[in-house]
């Protein structure tokens, strides 16, 4: 694919570019967007679940205190019969738990396919198939622009790790803005431990060619204005969207 839209009269440079916004527009984003509709149905029923576990809870406490049944036994019994519900549901409407999950399956091979592949384009030896390094891809040497024309060298400048360093970070707290309540402990161990890893970047960034840079920042800078586009209320109903949760005031 790469080597088909460098031959339309591209750049390397502009080719890496393109190719990431197809890539992304194509497979990633219609992920994201069912994700997102698919969590706003399970948001919705939030209240619906939460109303009838506590009728459950009143009805069934009642029974056990007449039949002097034990704690363990009561919560068991409510355990059991609130994930009853809880399929129920969402099979009624059409709610998958594991889609919360789906986006990161989906857009993890994908990064790491189209890395590894500019990575040895770049003539960088692959971590499979041994240390000997690979033949450049024609014209990368000048196939890039500005400050950064030799696509198979590390930027000596910082500017380019930098850079992407600086979009994963916005990433995470964009990410961080979009939840509705105040983050639970697990979620603020999450935040930092990404917050750690976007710096990490940085360095490894400086040792990596150009190209897989650009790869990486074109991404990231995809990612920010993807998110920046589902907070906006019009964006949202265009794409059929739940509304965002409003904050929780402290």
């Amino acid at each position: 694919m790469l080597e088909g839209i460098h031959s339309a009269g591209l750049p390397w440079w502009a080719t890496i570019f393109c190719a990431t916004f197809l890539l992304r527009t194509t497979i990633t984003t219609p992920v994201a967007i069912y994700q997102q509709r698919a969590v706003g149905r399970m948001m919705e029923l939030t209240p619906v679940l939460q109303a009838w576990l506590q009728t459950l809870k009143t009805s069934v406490g009642i029974d056990h205190k007449i039949k002097g049944r034990d704690y363990a036994t009561f919560n068991a019994e409510i355990q059991d019969a609130y994930r009853a519900k809880v399929k129920e549901l969402y099979s009624a409407n059409r709610c998958n738990p594991r889609v919360s999950f789906m986006l990161p399956w989906v857009q993890i091979p994908l990064f790491i396919t189209v890395s590894l592949t500019i990575r040895g384009m770049a003539g960088y030896p692959l971590p499979f198939l041994g240390g000997s390094n690979l033949p450049i891809e024609p014209g990368f040497v000048e196939g890039g622009t500005m400050w950064f024309t030799d696509l198979a060298a590390a930027d000596p400048t910082w500017i380019m790790p930098i850079a992407v360093g600086a979009t994963n970070l916005l990433n995470v707290e964009l990410n961080g803005l979009m939840m509705s309540k105040t983050p639970t402990r697990n979620q603020v161990i999450f935040r930092n431990v990404f917050r750690v890893l976007s710096i990490s970047m940085i360095p490894i960034a400086h040792q990596a060619p150009m190209a897989i840079c650009l790869y990486w920042l074109s991404s990231g800078s995809y990612s920010v204005f993807q998110n920046i586009a589902f907070r906006m209320p019009t964006v949202r109903q265009w794409l059929k969207l739940p509304p965002l949760p409003k904050k929780e005031s402290v």
